[in-house]
């Protein structure tokens, strides 16, 4: 969003009436780099996203998630450590970040497109008939058109105790989520249009493939702090339509179109349709884990495929694959069960290594209970323009397997459609190099079907 004009208009209307800055200003910008600006902000990072039937992928269907996180901004010099802001210690109770959409732009926060289907706060993006809905992880509020804020609780104390110092890491984490809406934009009637010359009708075309190549954000976040009102961040409830004080300068923005550059694509492909809701392996000893011994139990996944699809972990081919939670990814890693790919060999318990009821030492294995493939689960969401700039990894090592590999034919309920069952088999076994000891079990996973 290409603000300057008003950006500068507005601060002359404050020269003309005589507005000053507060003599005795206690919060200082110490960062110099606009983050503002439309291609300097944080990538969203939701990698390739696909679109398919109505069928398949009816109005509501999630077609992505992921986690932005402001320190991969290549602008910040020391990273998540940047200092941003310093005040007076006896501030910290009146600093805050203020967030909304891109409230002013066609396909950047201005349509919510989303509510008319039953899914509110799910704005239009460049992207045909895909809503974005941002959430500001620290306090749980939805983005909105309007500024909302949330106190900012963590930050550093500078070497003499006199002052508190807000770093890049001291901002919360937006959680960005994609569904499918059942209507594009309004040509006309939002406050700017910036991309209307870029693709069919301002938009990305509705086949094969494309980049996000429109670079108006999807969001900001700003900083509010005694001192800088007038200067770096709208009120509470303003519309971000027309309340654009502190950009760009004091704003960071998030953006489908920065690297890692989000892509779309119109492939045939499968969905899951159901998958075994509880796992309950069989109880086993300390002893019997130790000399080797496992645990095992089978689950069903049932799928759905349009009969154009093509199982596989190439472009353009569906696979299948298991994601373990944020919490135990990170534990894993700590144990050095995660490859260079992100795959994980071991889906850890909830609380493993915090909870001291929870058994240590042990992890579950999976594999395809037809083919006897081994198989690894998806890491947590942890693209960066670094590791996976045109998406998230893909191929076996990254935890994706053919969609219909061992699958059993389930026969069709709907012409140009075979349901499958496929079989998978859990199996708890000990840690390599760790000593088991006692406790539950308790470990969960998300079923993932993808174009990849």
């Amino acid at each position: 969003m290409n603000k300057a004009h008003r950006f500068w208009s507005g601060m002359l209307l404050l020269l003309l009436a005589g507005i000053s800055l507060p003599a005795s200003a206690t919060c200082t910008k110490k960062d110099s780099y606009a983050a503002g600006y439309d291609r300097n902000g944080a990538g969203i990072g939701l990698g390739r996203i696909n679109v398919t039937s109505n069928y398949l992928q009816p109005v509501g269907t999630p077609l992505g998630s992921s986690i932005v996180n402001f320190g991969s901004i290549g602008g910040y010099k020391q990273g998540p450590d940047t200092v941003l802001y310093e005040c007076d210690v006896g501030d910290k109770d009146k600093i805050f970040e203020v967030f909304a959409t891109n409230g002013d732009d066609r396909v950047g926060g201005y349509w919510d497109l989303g509510a008319q289907d039953g899914y509110p706060n799910y704005f239009a993006t460049w992207f045909p008939y895909v809503g974005i809905r941002l959430t500001h992880i620290n306090s749980g509020k939805v983005f909105t058109r309007y500024w909302q804020s949330s106190p900012i609780t963590t930050y550093a104390t500078s070497a003499n105790g006199n002052k508190i110092q807000i770093r890049v890491k001291d901002f919360s984490t937006v959680q960005a989520d994609l569904i499918k809406i059942s209507s594009k934009p309004p040509s006309l009637g939002s406050g700017s249009n910036y991309c209307a010359g870029y693709g069919t009708g301002g938009m990305a075309p509705t086949t094969g493939s494309s980049n996000y190549n429109c670079d108006q954000p999807s969001g900001y976040t700003t900083f509010r702090g005694p001192g800088l009102e007038l200067l770096s961040a709208p009120n509470d409830g303003d519309d971000s339509n027309t309340h654009i004080l502190g950009w760009p300068a004091y704003w960071i923005a998030m953006s489908m179109w920065t690297s890692p550059q989000s892509s779309v694509n119109y492939t045939a492909t499968c969905v899951a349709r159901n998958v075994t809701p509880l796992v309950i392996l069989p109880p086993i000893t300390v002893q019997q884990l130790t000399t080797g011994q496992t645990s095992q139990a089978q689950f069903t996944i049932n799928i759905e495929c349009d009969n154009n699809a093509t199982s596989g972990v190439s472009t353009n081919n569906t696979a299948l694959g298991l994601q373990v939670p944020a919490d135990s990814y990170a534990a894993a890693q700590s144990l050095g069960l995660v490859n260079g790919s992100g795959g994980v060999k071991y889906l850890l318990s909830t609380g493993y290594g915090t909870d001291s009821s929870i058994a240590t030492g042990v992890g579950i294995e999976l594999s395809n209970a037809v083919t006897g493939t081994s198989m690894n689960f998806i890491g947590a969401n942890t693209c960066t323009a670094v590791n996976c700039p045109t998406g998230n990894p893909t191929g076996n090592d990254a935890g994706w397997y053919p969609v219909r590999n061992g699958a059993n034919n389930n026969g069709s309920n709907q012409s140009g459609y075979t349901n499958y069952l496929i079989q998978l088999t859990a199996t708890l076994a000990r840690l390599p190099g760790q000593t088991v000891t006692a406790g539950k079990v308790d470990a969960k996973a998300y079923v993932w079907v993808k174009v990849q």
